[in-house]
């Protein structure tokens, strides 16, 4: 559904707000980094190797099942933290190359 007159948007809390909510809290701080690779990586922005390489299991599971970009999953199939996700991301490209 869109926004369209007479709708109002849901403001976006401002980066400079949640970094101060966020200050002290390691866990949320980095988790919130990681969703924004995660959006970055299915969405097509900007996002780099090392990012993800250093990203956490969880985020990198999570990377594996998304729509991912075929850079991404060739880069956690062959360099991933864990054999689990490294298998996942090899048989999601085997089978977007079979299509």
């Amino acid at each position: 559904m869109g926004h369209g007159p007479g709708r109002r948007r849901r403001e976006r809390t401002p980066p400079r707000a949640l970094h101060s909510v966020l200050d002290g809290h390691a866990f949320p701080a980095r988790r919130l980094r990681e969703w924004t690779l995660l959006k970055a990586i299915a969405g097509g922005g900007s996002w780099s190797a090392a990012e993800l390489e250093a990203a956490s299991d969880w985020c990198q599971r999570t990377a594996v099942l998304s729509p991912a970009s075929d850079e991404a999953l060739a880069l956690l199939a062959a360099s991933a933290r864990t054999r689990r996700v490294r298998t996942a991301a090899a048989r999601r490209l085997d089978r977007r190359a079979a299509l």
